[in-house]
């Protein structure tokens, strides 16, 4: 991300493939610490915390090359649930089942989870975008501590 290598990193790798996985409640409960540790830190510098996941997926199964994701109401439910922030209806309503059934990689959503803590429970994102690219659905989200800048 910085070929200049000018700025710190701090790489954080998740396991949503491997068993035994953390379940969605935890993904959320890393992103809260993640988020305490950065409002705690003693400095005035700016921290962006860069992350990826994605909604339904399905790799190398029948699902996988359709018009649209292999869940489409999966993505829909899921995109407002981060848009608005509304934790509680993730975690009701996600789980490692759900995601299964979403499709055979879906568990990828539980990094979008951990970003989620980091915003905070019930922030709205300050920018969604959404679209269909070829057999999966892309969403984009961006919360700002302050609001999005003018």
């Amino acid at each position: 991300m910085r070929p200049g290598a000018d700025l710190p990193v701090v790489p954080i790798y998740t396991n949503i493939f491997a068993p035994p996985m953390p379940s969605p409640r935890r993904f959320w409960q890393v992103g809260r610490a993640i988020r305490e540790i950065i409002d705690a830190y003693p400095s005035d510098l700016r921290v962006a915390a860069i992350g990826t996941g994605h909604l339904s997926l399905e790799l190398g199964g029948p699902r996988q090359f359709g018009e649209h994701g292999p869940d489409p109401e999966f993505d829909r439910n899921a995109i407002e649930w981060l848009a608005t922030g509304n934790i509680d209806a993730i975690l009701a309503n996600v789980t490692h089942e759900s995601m299964a059934g979403a499709g055979n990689a879906t568990h990828g959503f539980m990094d979008l989870l951990l970003m989620t803590g980091i915003a905070g429970d019930g922030v709205q994102a300050d920018y969604v975008d959404e679209f269909d690219l070829f057999h999966t659905r892309e969403m984009y989200l961006t919360w700002y501590p302050n609001g999005a800048p003018a």
